[in-house]
């Protein structure tokens, strides 16, 4: 299923040309005579099989071809063809607020109770950049046993100034992970237009991401042992029993073929030119910075299709796992797709990729599922749905449970109406198998309330979250119903409870076994105008979920006029357990304050500020505690760097709490978090 590359020992066999194989056009372009009847793009929609060299070959060569000549040839798209609380055990420190337990995810911040790593740039430095260093670097800082954190080292790791940098901590290494955000999205297909006369051929496989790998035994030692440049752009990434894994897409581009006209004689030659060009071209590649030595990521024989791909169809994406051992960062496995991916979700044994696609009967949904462990790391099955899986946060509409896979998806919108749907699914084989899904013949309540004048569910799904058996989906257009799913019975789940209230959240968080919290925004339900004026502004709210049937709105607090990360990305949250029935979470907020009273002195200033909140889960109660704001001591604003809270984090040891924003820290008490010192 996949060959194991010892990168920069070890050289691989280079790979040319098709191969002898029968199914392969000749690589003599005067045995080529006319073009394929192409039947379009072919996405992988239905299970996969492993490919041979030369239907590898046919299917991203066509694809390519396809791509430059949509305008000439226009084909139709065919494509019929364990969840556990993250805070359940006390500790003296804060992590990575992460979906699944031992399944981490990559972050701008990593602690381990004595060393804390920043992911900082050069240009969010209080200090001019300095030219002959690059841009990217990590802050390395110590607390020592007073609780004062100081730096010790900065470890200089990518010249790629538009790349956002994540990292991961695992035992003793550090790994930087340096990536641009790219073409592919939800609507990639979309996006890149076929090529005409006047048209440049677009350079889409320069897009590289690097990665970066340091032995923090002594972090004030630290240094880079290995770095690598992988061809395409990072999906996502995940580190399970301390391997690192990547998922990337790739789109290869041709410079060959001549643009000038779209005669047929041309398309002919420009097919022969491309089938004689050798397949290497078209994979991507891993380089060793140190030693210069790149490689192909994979073996154009080490492929997946579609089963029911054709030497007449084809795709120009090619999605990539790798496996790469944090042991030893030579130890790389990698698998390949001819397919694209949008986004992931891993548990501990798999991770299922997954793309949406649309046509004229609706968006279409595909998942694959890859088995991880250490005896196996391989494709094992693929499932197809119907409608997609949101733009936020999708990993958390997936959860895998008792060898099942439970998926939220969506299709519609508010003037048409939306309809939401709950769907399990089990292995059957090479398929991944519906066997239940909600709503249903015994249970046909949407998910989404019923706007009554048009008699249409008008409220998209906001948030979604799995906890053992069940689930919490939020939805929302004016008012936030907050429904209690039971999947207890995995072939007949049922809404069990609804609550209603005003605002929505669009983030959900499991605190002890009875309480749920939620993270989003206070809004005004404009269509009921004699209810009082609501503050706006974004809220924190403590469900109590003990009874499933009734899910009641214990407590919440709004912050006038701000504006969370959290409800983009749930990293931005750091949440610990002190002490039995004991929790504390910070959630950082921003608002943009108006100043001045006339055009002379009118502007707008930045506010970013910690929020500091404890939960009993034995009284049920939430409390703010306080915030700790950002202050510099510059002379003028235009000292300070321009840094956006989207960012933001914070670490929780004991009561400090180490408040980041940019490259900095600003130090506190729990207990008086207004009383800070920074920035560090």
């Amino acid at each position: 299923m996949y060959y194991t590359r010892l990168l920069g020992i070890t050289a691989l066999t280079v790979l040319s040309g098709c191969g002898n194989d029968t199914d392969t056009i000749s690589s003599d372009p005067q045995k080529i005579q006319k073009l394929p009847n192409f039947t379009g793009f072919s996405v992988s929609t239905a299970p996969l099989k492993k490919a041979n060299t030369a239907q590898f070959t046919t299917h991203i060569k066509n694809g390519v071809f396809m791509r430059y000549h949509q305008h000439d040839i226009t084909p139709p798209v065919n494509d019929s063809r364990e969840t556990s609380d993250p805070s359940t055990t006390s500790s003296a420190f804060s992590g990575t607020n992460q979906q699944e337990q031992n399944v981490n995810e990559a972050d701008r911040v990593k602690y381990d109770g004595n060393y804390l790593y920043i992911a900082a740039n050069q240009y969010h430095n209080l200090t001019q950049p300095n030219e002959s260093e690059l841009p990217h670097y990590i802050r390395i800082m110590k607390r020592n046993n007073n609780g004062l954190i100081q730096a010790v080292k900065d470890l200089p790791t990518s010249s790629n100034e538009y790349a956002q940098q994540q990292l991961f901590l695992e035992q003793d290494t550090l790994v930087s992970i340096s990536a641009n955000s790219g073409w592919f999205s939800i609507f990639s297909t979309a996006t890149i237009e076929p090529l005409s006369a006047n048209s440049t051929a677009p350079n889409l496989n320069h897009t590289q991401f690097e990665l970066n790998f340091a032995d923090v035994t002594t972090p004030e030692q630290a240094d880079i042992s290995h770095t690598y440049s992988i061809d395409g752009q990072l999906i996502e990434s995940r580190v399970i029993n301390n391997q690192l894994y990547l998922v990337s897409n790739f789109r290869p581009s041709f410079s060959g073929f001549d643009l000038t006209n779209s005669q047929p004689e041309t398309q002919l030659k420009n097919y022969q030119t491309l089938n004689d060009t050798p397949i290497t071209h078209f994979i991507p590649t891993i380089t060793h910075s140190q030693s210069g030595d790149s490689q192909p990521l994979f073996n154009a024989d080490e492929c997946y299709l579609s089963d029911t791909a054709s030497d007449t169809d084809g795709y120009d994406s090619i999605m990539t796992i790798t496996r790469i051992s944090l042991a030893d960062p030579s130890q790389q496995v990698s698998l390949c797709v001819n397919t694209e991916v949008e986004g992931i979700y891993a548990s501990e044994t798999a991770i299922y990729t997954h793309s949406t696609h649309f046509n004229a009967e609706g968006p279409k949904s595909v998942i694959h599922k890859f088995t991880i462990n250490e005896q196996a790391f391989e494709y094992s099955a693929t499932g197809k749905l119907s409608g997609h899986f949101g733009q936020n946060m999708r990993n958390l509409r997936f959860s895998e449970y008792n060898n099942q896979l439970r998926v939220m998806t969506s299709e519609g919108n508010q003037f048409d109406g939306f309809e939401h749907k709950l769907r399990i699914l089990r292995q059957q084989g090479s398929e991944l198998v519906l066997i239940s899904e909600l709503p249903n013949q015994s249970h046909p309540t949407p998910i989404g309330k019923v706007n009554s004048a048009t008699g249409i569910v008008d409220e998209d799904i906001y948030a979604v979250r799995f906890v053992d058996e069940q689930a919490y989906i939020v939805t929302f257009q004016q008012t936030d119903p907050l429904y209690v799913i039971d999947l207890k019975n995995a072939e007949a789940p049922m809404i069990k409870g609804a609550l209603e209230i005003p605002g929505y959240s669009a983030y959900l968080h499991p605190i002890g076994d009875s309480l749920l919290l939620g993270i989003g925004q206070e809004v005004a339900d404009i269509t009921i105008p004699e209810l009082p004026n609501i503050t706006q502004g974004a809220k924190v709210s403590l469900f109590d979920i003990s009874d499933t049937s009734s899910p009641i709105l214990l407590d919440s607090k709004v912050f006038p006029e701000a504006y969370t990360p959290a409800e983009q990305d749930y990293h931005s949250l750091s949440f610990v357990k002190t002490a039995a029935y004991q929790y504390r979470f910070t959630m950082p907020l921003e608002r943009w304050i108006e100043t001045g009273n006339t055009p002379q002195n009118y502007d707008w200033i930045k506010q970013n500020q910690l929020t500091l909140f404890e939960i009993n889960s034995q009284t049920k109660k939430l409390a703010y505690i306080g915030s700790s704001h950002i202050k510099y001591e510059v002379t003028g604003p235009q000292q300070i760097p321009l840094i956006y809270g989207n960012e933001d984090r914070a670490v929780l040891h004991n009561d400090d709490i180490y408040y980041i924003h940019g490259n900095y820290i600003w130090h506190s008490l729990w207990q008086t978090p207004s009383a800070n010192n920074g920035p560090l």
